[in-house]
């Protein structure tokens, strides 16, 4: 992968990734998920140009290897999905679609669908499909009914912006630690998951912490919109969805995944056991999902 820099119109500067493979027909942007970097997709990444796609890869505003833009860099912090999106719609236009391929797909994970499903549906794009891995629609609020914990998220966020201008961090975040791997909510690989720490370890500059009271109201806003605006949906889409995910919720999936356009091609494929991070899970894992990519990309109509 080669890295550049690419500069916002608010002056933010934004680390991105790309392999262009000779003679590709197709490529693949990457929109990772919350707290994530780049090299932490190296193995996916790696796979694609195996098969013979181009990979483009954005850190998004504030993670990864992109600039932060709090006092404290540990801060997961947004104002708005919004610049997300516009920052991603930079990116395609600039850097993306320049290099001339006859297909584009757009792979997103957690976070990163979130703000790929924003993007898609505000801006005109080359993309011929996407393809969502635990897609984070709705938080995982566990036995707390999620309408009470988004409200109760709210209104700790307003008293934050009514005391003072500095982001806090919601409640029970707080900056980068190491998490031992047993009892993770993100993947039963231990491997992988020791081999991501050790990514962090060596790039200390990554690393980041818990959400602010502002990344959280943001989030719950765009989950919002993109439930109201499901019927809308036109990009053709895989969904794979993790059954033990308790990072983000199933059921919102299910619910933005149920009003989507009858006549438009989708597939819903559901990964038993797997946790959060489906190309961070276990083999067996890995492989169903990209089994079931490579079945829905084989079923999209030819490019010419």
């Amino acid at each position: 992968m080669t890295c550049a820099v690419l500069t916002t119109p608010d002056q933010v500067q934004l680390s991105y990734y790309c392999h262009l493979v000779p003679g590709a027909k197709n490529a693949v942007l990457i929109s990772s998920g919350r707290m994530e970097m780049a090299v932490k997709y190296a193995e996916l990444c790696f796979e694609l140009v195996q098969a013979g796609y181009s990979v483009f890869l954005l850190d998004h505003r504030g993670q990864g290897l992109s600039q932060r833009e709090l006092s404290n860099p540990h801060k997961g912090y947004i104002t708005d999905f919004k610049l997300y999106q516009a920052d991603l719609a930079q990116f395609v236009g600039h850097v993306v679609m320049p290099s001339g391929h006859q297909r584009y797909i757009a792979l997103g994970h957690s976070m990163g669908c979130a703000i790929l499903a924003g993007y898609l549906q505000q801006y005109s794009h080359p993309f011929s499909a996407a393809i969502f891995a635990s897609p984070m629609l709705g938080i995982y609020t566990g036995l707390v009914p999620a309408r009470l914990a988004e409200s109760i998220a709210l209104a700790f966020g307003a008293l934050n912006r009514a005391v003072t201008q500095e982001p806090w961090y919601f409640p029970g975040q707080s900056n980068y630690k190491e998490k031992a791997f047993n009892n993770n909510p993100l993947t039963g690989c231990a491997a992988r998951y020791e081999w991501l720490l050790q990514r962090y370890r060596e790039q200390p500059q990554a690393q980041l912490g818990g959400v602010t009271t502002r990344w959280v109201s943001a989030a719950i806003r765009a989950m919002r919109q993109l439930q109201l605006s499901a019927g809308h949906w036109r990009t053709p889409l895989l969904l794979l969805q993790a059954e033990a995910d308790k990072v983000v919720s199933n059921h919102a999936q299910n619910l933005w995944y149920r009003q989507l356009p009858a006549t438009l091609q989708h597939q819903l494929v559901r990964l038993p056991h797997a946790r959060h991070e489906i190309f961070m899970e276990t083999d067996d894992i890995r492989v169903q999902a990209l089994n079931a990519i490579n079945s829905f990309l084989a079923t999209l109509p030819p490019q010419h």
